[in-house]
């Protein structure tokens, strides 16, 4: 599912404050993802896959890095942020499920719709917040090449196949959800520096 309202999100993203809000809010996501994922880490067992958990964990810590530095430039305090129903749901279903292959089938729907805003973001960011989120776009590229080649290697039946589809679905969708309600809190709330 595509983002639903991206013309609405360009131009409340445009002003720079609810740009640092809303990689405030993403700093809060990165970091759920570095605590999710780490805690599944020690449960798998293949080599070639925990390269690639290491890497999404490794890479979520140092984007929150990142966003948290830059949002407080834009007068944002990350810390303040706190999600939406939709948005802590969101971490509930992920920390359910516990085999690799369907939490990274979860992962997959989440960086395509990721992949998606971070497109927006910088279509509309200044110099330095565009240096920053192409660095993080280049990195989510490339966790959908080391995802999609862990499915090629992985996915040996119709049902696998099916299985994973419909969590990544599942993903996308949730995360659609999410954005309508950020939308309506980029424009509406402060995240102070105080």
């Amino acid at each position: 599912m595509s983002i639903r309202n991206p013309e609405k999100l360009k131009q409340i993203l445009s002003v720079p404050e609810n740009l640092g809000k809303a990689l405030s809010r993403h700093t809060y996501g990165m970091l759920s993802w570095v605590n999710l994922f780490g805690a599944k880490l020690a449960s798998v067992d293949c080599i070639e896959t925990k390269i690639i958990v290491s890497r999404i964990v490794a890479d979520n810590a140092k984007h929150s890095k990142l966003f948290s530095d830059r949002a407080k430039e834009l007068g944002q305090n990350p810390q303040l942020y706190k999600p939406p129903e939709i948005g802590q749901e969101i971490y509930d279903i992920l920390d359910t499920y516990t085999d690799p292959y369907s939490f990274l089938s979860y992962a997959l729907g989440s960086l395509v719709h990721f992949r998606k805003l971070l497109e927006i973001y910088i279509s509309v960011a200044d110099p330095r917040s565009q240096k920053i989120l192409l660095e993080v776009k280049k990195d989510v590229e490339d966790h959908l090449l080391m995802l999609r080649g862990y499915f090629r290697s992985q996915t040996d039946s119709n049902s696998k196949k099916n299985h994973a589809e419909a969590i990544k679905t599942l993903a996308e969708d949730k995360y659609t959800e999410r954005e309508e309600q950020e939308i309506i809190w980029y424009s509406l709330h402060n995240v102070s520096k105080n």
